[in-house]
């Protein structure tokens, strides 16, 4: 891993003096954050500039304020910058934190998926003294869109056409309403419970869409249903945030629970139904998947035989 000095002419390099500062960029590690800093850090150290104000640029999920799947870059990796850096400009996670006055994650300016409306996010304003101090003022005062979550639980009802005029009113008092001047909201309707009816939702939810849609004039209404038949009152317990995988989980663990052939093996089970379908919405070879539920199988059966 080497820097070379950014060159206007052919549009490259890895670091470039503004002012006082030397600001340097790097790659997108992934996975391979923690293996990657030591390099890194290295390289810096090469191409530091006497009396500079050394910021660097790492796109990263940190230990601690990650929300995705892949393995984070740990605190203490991180840390092994601190001996080439001045400041830290985070990226990559959709939230705002900072670590010791030194790392910096502003949080995306705006919302790139409605799981994330809670979240702080923002910009900042740094000033840096003579002896390289740092101040930072996060900013949000900025206008952002507004989103919402709406729930609405079908459990007893007996007809469509009930659910669809409650859940409108339930829009009527609690939705939020474009306003003029202002970023049209975003709205997420969340169909959940146990569906005592045996026709199809499908009508249902497109009137709901479209007649909330008039209503509050959002820029997208989303529709979510999360119902469940009656006969099977699986995952109820499960919180309103709780993201598809876990759900998805969840509910094919209380299913193999119902099956006396299988439910002393609720994980091992699990793992064979969740990995046999992501391979076969890759559309990996039937002879393939077939091994690999076997395999499974002959797990869990020496699982159950220790135990």
């Amino acid at each position: 891993m080497s820097y070379e000095k950014w060159e206007e002419d052919s549009k490259r390099g890895g670091h470039i003096d503004i002012g006082r500062a030397r600001i340097f960029g790097s790659n997108w590690y992934g996975a391979s954050a923690n293996w990657a800093i030591p390099m890194l850090t290295a390289a810096i150290k090469e191409n530091r500039r006497e009396g500079a104000f050394h910021i660097l640029m790492l796109h990263t999920d940190v230990e601690g304020h990650q929300t995705h799947p892949i393995p984070a870059l740990s605190i203490t990796a991180l840390k092994e910058l601190k001996s080439v850096t001045d400041y830290v400009g985070l990226g990559h996670t959709h939230m705002y934190y900072e670590i010791d006055n030194w790392a910096f994650n502003p949080g995306s300016l705006e919302v790139t998926s409605i799981d994330e409306f809670r979240e702080t996010r923002g910009a900042f304003i740094v000033e840096v003294d003579e002896n390289n101090q740092v101040s930072a003022t996060h900013l949000r005062d900025y206008r952002q869109r507004p989103f919402q979550r709406l729930s609405f639980d079908v459990s007893g009802y007996a007809d469509t056409k009930d659910i669809v005029q409650d859940a409108l009113k339930k829009v009527i008092n609690e939705a939020r309403v474009a306003e003029e001047d202002k970023p049209r909201p975003i709205i997420e309707i969340k169909l959940q419970g146990h569906l005592g009816i045996k026709a199809s939702l499908t009508e249902a939810l497109k009137e709901i869409r479209e007649e909330a849609e008039k209503l509050t004039d959002a820029l997208h209404i989303r529709i979510k249903n999360f119902t469940v038949p009656v006969e099977y009152a699986i995952a109820a317990d499960m919180p309103e945030d709780a993201t598809r995988e876990k759900l998805e989980r969840r509910v094919i663990e209380d299913l193999i629970i119902r099956d006396n052939r299988y439910k002393t093996r609720v994980n091992e089970i699990s793992d064979a139904v969740i990995g046999a379908k992501r391979f076969a919405l890759s559309e990996e070879d039937p002879e393939k998947i077939a091994e690999f539920i076997a395999l499974k199988l002959v797990e869990s059966r020496e699982s159950e035989i220790e135990v």
